[in-house]
């Protein structure tokens, strides 16, 4: 951590955890390092000091992320509700269009932590918006569990800790575990929102063989560096090796990275 960023030592070790480099507004620093899209880009939290207080924000990002998507969050919509709704269960606010937040200063990576969540989460009302359709692939993922007569709850509600929801393609109940699946089918789009999800139901003490993101076809469809990150967050299956993905389910064997490491 560069602590010569900071506005205040009191912030050291508050936020070991982070990277933190200056911001463009005089005595704010932007804080990374800690949550990536899945583009890649890194979750980037600005945090000053006021007085005692630490304020928090996200710079106005996921408004305009949501707005490129073509998510109005402030029109009568499910997304707009769901975007008022995440905020308040994260205890943050709605200010000019930025996700803010202010707690003592001894709250200030809690604070950073609340922000960073919220704005992955927020980035997933894209998908709220959109009226859902089973894919190809989301069918191949029933057919397979009715078939295997796995038990299973299709499309199930997990609450996240602070109030969220989310909502994967199916939860597989097994005798010593339950796993979240995520089945995508050749989108980004789609590959952003089972980062997003599975990124988030880590919070709900979801371990991480207890999550999994099943893709339409093999890796050689896609890209490699997608699929290194989402590796990082949750094992991944392939629809065209369903064997590996039943010995995961009801054996517990380990799925491969889908992209070797660089030797």
């Amino acid at each position: 951590m560069n602590t010569s960023a900071l506005p205040d030592p009191r912030l050291a070790a508050a936020l070991r955890c982070w990277h933190t480099a200056p911001a463009a507004r005089p005595g704010t620093v932007a804080l990374t390092g800690r949550a990536y899209f899945a583009d890649g880009d890194g979750v980037t939290v600005l945090l000053r000091i006021s007085g005692d207080d630490a304020l928090a924000s996200d710079g106005g990002v996921m408004a305009a992320r949501l707005a490129d998507a073509g998510v109005d969050v402030w029109a009568h919509t499910r997304a707009a509700q769901a975007w008022a709704e995440t905020l308040s269960a994260f205890r943050l606010s709605e200010v000019d269009g930025r996700i803010v937040g202010r707690r003592p200063l001894d709250q200030a990576e809690a604070l950073a932590s609340d922000v960073s969540s919220a704005m992955l989460t927020t980035d997933g009302l894209r998908w709220l918006a959109a009226p859902e359709r089973d894919s190809k692939v989301v069918r191949q993922l029933y057919e397979f569990l009715d078939n295997g007569r796995f038990a299973y709850d299709r499309r199930p509600t997990i609450e996240l800790p602070r109030g969220a929801k989310v909502r994967p393609t199916a939860r597989v109940n097994m005798p010593d575990r339950s796993v979240l699946v995520q089945a995508v089918s050749g989108t980004e789009q789609g590959l952003e929102h089972a980062l997003s999800l599975v990124q988030r139901v880590e919070r709900a003490q979801y371990a991480f063989d207890q999550r999994l993101v099943l893709l339409k076809g093999n890796p050689a469809a896609w890209p490699a560096d997608h699929l290194d990150l989402l590796a990082d967050h949750a094992p991944v299956g392939f629809s065209d090796q369903m064997g590996l993905v039943n010995r995961f389910l009801r054996d517990s064997t380990p799925l491969d990275r889908p992209v070797p490491p660089r030797l």
